[in-house]
């Protein structure tokens, strides 16, 4: 998440992609403002005027269609031209760091021991790409199918309309020389 600009995730922009932290109680308030101050506190140039992410009562929540469900796996390769050219890996290295973005995409989970801490406080081990999401293969990506298809379709439409221009031209002349040598036969029949 970029916790500098509030209707933003990077490419999506608007109200709908509003960053926030929401809190379902007061306990979880109090943890989610505690949380908040020692970030700024691991970030000595973030101030809380810049950091524009804000803590809001947990709201009722709509699922998304199943189109948009677990994209990232549906749309591998859509989904890493997207996060490539977006500039996504970038942004996050930028605010966060680069050891911190490789310890949060390590998979073998290095930084943490290979355990997390459950809502309990109890330590459990830690399981990486549980839905079996394709790795990802830090190469340039090209175009999205959909990107090739459109640019096709727009390049046959030119050469189409390219064709159409070139020949009315030749047909007009042929018109006119046409009827010029018509009308000089027509003339000569008359004399």
């Amino acid at each position: 998440m970029d916790p500098f600009d509030v209707y933003r995730q990077f490419c999506d922009r608007g109200f709908s992609y509003q960053s926030a932290l929401f809190y379902a109680n007061e306990e979880e308030k109090l943890i989610a403002q505690q949380v908040c101050a020692e970030v700024l506190d691991l970030h000595p140039n973030w101030d809380n005027e810049s950091v524009v992410v804000p803590l809001l009562e947990w709201p009722f929540f709509w699922r998304a269609e199943g189109y948009h469900q677990e994209y990232y796996i549906k749309n591998s390769w859509n989904y890493g031209y997207y996060k490539e050219h977006c500039g996504w890996t970038k942004r996050l290295k930028e605010v966060w760091g680069e050891e911190q973005y490789y310890c949060y995409h390590d998979l073998e989970l290095s930084c943490f021991n290979k355990t997390v801490m459950n809502d309990d406080g109890v330590s459990n081990e830690a399981v990486v790409n549980v839905k079996n999401a394709p790795e990802e293969s830090g190469m340039v990506r090209e175009a999205p199918v959909w990107g090739i298809i459109v640019a096709v379709v727009f390049a046959v439409g030119d050469l189409c309309l390219l064709v159409i221009g070139f020949m009315t031209p030749r047909k007009k002349k042929l018109a006119i020389k046409e009827g010029k040598e018509e009308s000089v036969v027509g003339k000569e029949a008359d004399l």
